[in-house]
């Protein structure tokens, strides 16, 4: 069987490449090819016109007329990747059994729904199937405009494998980790997960309809995973787990061995850390291991918001965190916390103290901006109108909700500068 499978563009204001890679999409490739599949793999997001630090970089864009519900925005709006002409070059000549499209964040469709207007007329009698975040929140939606023959969203994943014979077994796929050479010819980092799922049950967050529960893979299949790639010249590598630290044995045992093997290489946690769960051992090996700028969830300093969030973490768990850290080698502006920006009924001002007093404990602050996602408890709260997923950009939301609690674009504005000079002022002073 020969099988296609996409990762589409980014439309959006902005894109860059934090580490952006399909992950669970290559696993599942990964597990396919165990099967004797052959797999094409295009990855329109597989071009950087600037590289960064950390592997990080600007992907190629190209200006294109915004939808009619962004007309009022004052933002070009782009598609970011690789050239049509460069996606339509690698399809010449070929045959496919099926085409399979992943999605990302759901407000990403339109990168989708380009990628199968192209594929329909080069392959018409070929069918198009569409899986991942958008298809797994946003099915009703998927269904209705991608196009696709066939749109599975996460919890259907027995009847995808069904619909192309091939026998699923749940723990061989997600203890699969991907053979990235197979994937592309060239690799600036590598992410992977030690874990599946979280334990924890924010309203603000989906990862619970998409990954039910929570599963473990085997320390020395992880262990043995980074090996590999550090033998291989890796000097990046990216954890994607939603709780790493969530039964902090398991986070001690691996990083023991990663540190025993003296790779000479980092760690990037994009996806945050539970400071509750850290100790001095933990820290030490954070330190030893090449963690290059933690980052731990917070979101808020206000208890009542904390206990219906999770009550993951409270402030007295935050200041012997970062002391942790601090002992361990960590220097001022060498860790971050991120805070929430721009949630329902949200005091500008607390958010404001809680900036301050997280600089006053040498934590660098990160300001994840709020939208509503689809399956969460917060979700209900909103009109019908952003059922559409294009409202659900966080980089574009307060434009749509700004009066919330007297806030303003120009107060977001305000807050992400101060947290920007404050950021900055670590290069300037010893820490």
């Amino acid at each position: 069987m020969n099988i296609l499978a996409i990762n589409p563009w980014i439309y959006d204001f902005a894109a860059y490449d934090f580490w952006l890679k399909p992950y669970g999409f290559l696993v599942m490739l990964n597990y396919l090819k165990s099967k004797g599949i052959h797999i094409d793999y295009i990855d329109c997001l597989d071009e950087k016109t600037i590289k960064a630090t950390f592997g990080r970089g600007k992907y190629s864009n190209v200006i294109v007329e915004k939808p009619d519900v962004f007309k009022s925005i004052p933002r070009y709006f782009k598609r970011y990747g690789i050239s049509l002409k460069d996606f339509e070059t690698r399809l010449v000549g070929k045959k496919f059994d099926y085409i399979l499209i992943t999605s990302s964040m759901t407000y990403w469709y339109p990168g989708a729904n380009l990628a199968v207007n192209i594929l329909k007329k080069k392959f018409p009698s070929t069918k198009i199937i569409l899986g991942g975040t958008y298809a797994t929140l946003c099915n009703a939606h998927a269904k209705k405009t991608s196009g696709c023959d066939l749109v599975f969203s996460n919890e259907n994943l027995e009847d995808f494998f069904k619909t192309l014979g091939v026998d699923f077994n749940y723990n061989k796929l997600y203890e699969s980790l991907p053979a990235y050479e197979d994937f592309y010819a060239k690799l600036d980092y590598i992410v992977l997960r030690t874990s599946w799922g979280c334990p924890f049950d924010c309203n603000y967050c989906a990862i619970k309809k998409l990954f039910p529960g929570f599963f473990r893979l085997p320390e020395e299949k992880i262990v043995s995973f980074i090996k590999k790639y550090a033998e291989k010249g890796i000097k990046d590598f990216v954890l994607y787990d939603d709780a790493f630290f969530y039964e902090p044995d398991y986070a001690k045992n691996v990083l023991k061995k990663i540190d025993a093997l003296q790779l000479n290489i980092g760690f990037h946690t994009p996806n945050a850390l539970h400071l509750r769960f850290l100790d001095k051992e933990l820290a030490l090996l954070l330190k030893n291991t090449g963690f290059t700028n933690p980052h731990f969830g917070l979101e808020t300093l206000d208890p009542s918001l904390q206990k219906l969030w999770g009550d993951k973490v409270n402030k007295h768990d935050l200041t012997e965190g970062l002391k942790l850290l601090r002992d361990a080698g960590f220097k001022n502006g060498e860790f971050s916390v991120y805070l929430l920006l721009g949630f329902p009924g949200q005091n500008l001002d607390d958010l404001r103290k809680d900036v301050e007093f997280l600089n006053s404990l040498g934590a660098r602050v990160s300001l994840a901006e709020f939208s509503p996602v689809p399956g969460t408890t917060l979700f209900k709260e909103y009109p019908k109108e952003f059922d559409e997923p294009l409202l659900q950009n966080n980089s574009i939301f307060g434009f749509y909700k700004p009066a919330e609690a007297g806030k303003s674009m120009q107060d977001f504005w305000e807050i992400k500068n101060f947290v920007r000079e404050l950021n900055k002022a670590f290069h300037k002073s010893p820490a």
